[in-house]
């Protein structure tokens, strides 16, 4: 029988929970748009705080760091943005007319430009809060999207998909209510058609519960040092209770499900309470393109085209493809061009190299042989000459002719026979007589001696002169 596999501990189911839910955590992670908000050209330093209070709004899927130097263009953003799965860019551009910040869908388009005709910063918005209320813990979790852009037109309809796509979808069934702790509201105004854009924090409260109970409430008691009685707390004179909104059947829900904000029950009727904790912006749209920051122009608040007009302009758009298809093509064949002719210049000069080296190997042959000759030859003439001075006669021509020819074969090396090759013998005339011979002996004799002499003078030593010799 196999051993019987037993139940698994706590720890394993725990860590095998937790890498479930990790993998859920990432999937959902990468499904979730994600955006880019930066700047482009000269705007100032209050669009860049307003691009940082944007960048809030857009917590936590988006590049809260993301810094831009005035080098990167546009195709920088959108190289990085497949990798990072990057879905919107929201650029912020302005003129000397106005402000305008552009909601760009990737990689495809479409482009939405807005006209920005009022902002305000988060600080702005803040400071005439009585009790700002701003924890980090909010931006942990995405906002929620509520939108009343009507779908009367194209342009509206798209302008609402567009900003519905900027946000994470929400299921009823399965979100979290302790998630749910911003909301992004975006109010469509028929008459002036601009788009306001507000930023609250949300916060369920328990409700029928006066100031007094609320402070009670609190992980923080209240101070009970200047009353004589626990009741006096709540029968003092000037409590309301609220300072806010007023709880009404507009913000009264039942929550569901456990929340953990002090005091609020299950299946118990609370209170939603919104604050603003901004930025503020109310927009104008402008225009729509077809693609990414360049096409046809979809709609035009301010310019209206005939059809006449708009298909010259699709004409011109086509030529002006064209001729930027050939002008790349061009610059493809001449950068073709340019690297055949740079490797064959290279080629050619390598070339070139190996002939030089080989014709500078060759003359310093040639200038070692004629040197060696000329040193040959000045030694024999000084030979001759001391032997003129100190035999009193002429030697003969071939005597010092051999030896220079020996000096050369010793310099030369070992000749092809090896160097145990003997040189062939000189046949001398059977002619010569016995006295020819004891004078060549005499002379060769005398000849070593001069090299002898020579080399002792040139080591600097004192050389005894030779005798005459006076019998050949």
């Amino acid at each position: 029988m196999g051993k019987k596999k037993g139940k698994k501990g706590k720890a394993a189911r725990n860590a095998q929970a937790g890498q479930t839910g990790n993998d859920k955590e990432e999937e959902i992670y990468l499904k979730a748009p994600h955006s880019f908000v930066f700047h482009r050209g000269h705007v100032g330093r209050t669009i860049k705080d307003l691009v940082l209070d944007v960048r809030k709004i857009m917590e936590p899927y988006t590049a809260s760091s993301l810094r831009v130097r005035k080098k990167n263009v546009m195709k920088d953003f959108l190289t990085i943005a497949g990798p990072l799965h990057v879905t919107h860019f929201i650029v912020f551009t302005k003129t000397d007319i106005a402000t305008y910040m552009k909601l760009i869908c990737i990689p495809r388009g479409p482009t939405l430009t807005f006209k920005i005709n009022e902002f305000s910063l988060s600080k702005d918005t803040l400071s005439y809060q009585k009790h700002p209320d701003v924890d980090s813990t909010l931006f942990v979790n995405h906002a929620v999207l509520v939108t009343n852009i009507p779908s009367d037109s194209m342009e509206n309809k798209l302008m609402n998909v567009t900003f519905k796509n900027l946000f994470p979808s929400i299921n009823p069934n399965t979100v979290k209510l302790n998630n749910m702790r911003r909301a992004v509201l975006v109010n469509y105004d028929p008459e002036s058609k601009s788009v306001d854009i507000r930023h609250y924090s949300m916060k369920v409260v328990p409700t029928g519960v006066s100031k007094a109970v609320k402070k009670l409430m609190r992980t923080k008691l209240p101070d009970l040092g200047h009353h004589q009685d626990i009741a006096d707390l709540f029968l003092d004179k000037g409590l309301s209770d609220s300072e806010g909104e007023q709880d009404g059947p507009n913000n009264m829900v039942t929550v569901l499900q456990n929340v953990k904000d002090r005091g609020v029950t299950k299946n118990a009727v609370n209170a939603i309470r919104l604050k603003e904790i901004g930025p503020r912006l109310t927009l104008q749209l402008v225009k729509i393109e077809e693609g990414f920051e360049a096409g046809n122009i979809l709609f035009h608040s301010l310019i209206t085209k005939t059809p006449e007009e708009l298909e010259a302009l699709k004409l011109m758009r086509k030529s002006k493809e064209k001729e930027k298809l050939a002008r790349k093509q061009k610059q493809e064949a001449n950068i073709k061009k340019k690297l055949e002719a740079k490797e064959e210049h290279i080629k050619k000069s390598l070339e070139g190299m190996k002939k030089k080296k080989k014709l500078e190997g060759e003359t310093e042959e040639t200038e070692k042989v004629t040197n060696s000759d000329k040193e040959s030859v000045a030694d024999s003439d000084d030979d001759t000459h001391y032997y003129k001075e100190e035999v009193g006669e002429a030697p003969d021509p071939e005597m010092f002719t051999q030896s220079r020819k020996r000096k050369q074969s010793r310099s030369d090396g070992p000749t092809s026979d090896g160097p145990t090759a003997k040189q062939p013998k000189h046949n001398t005339s059977s002619k010569a007589t016995h006295k020819t011979k004891s004078t060549n002996n005499k002379q060769s004799k005398f000849s070593l001696k001069i090299q002898h002499n020579r080399r002792e003078k040139k080591k600097g030593f004192r050389v005894q002169k030779t005798k005459k010799i006076n019998k050949r």
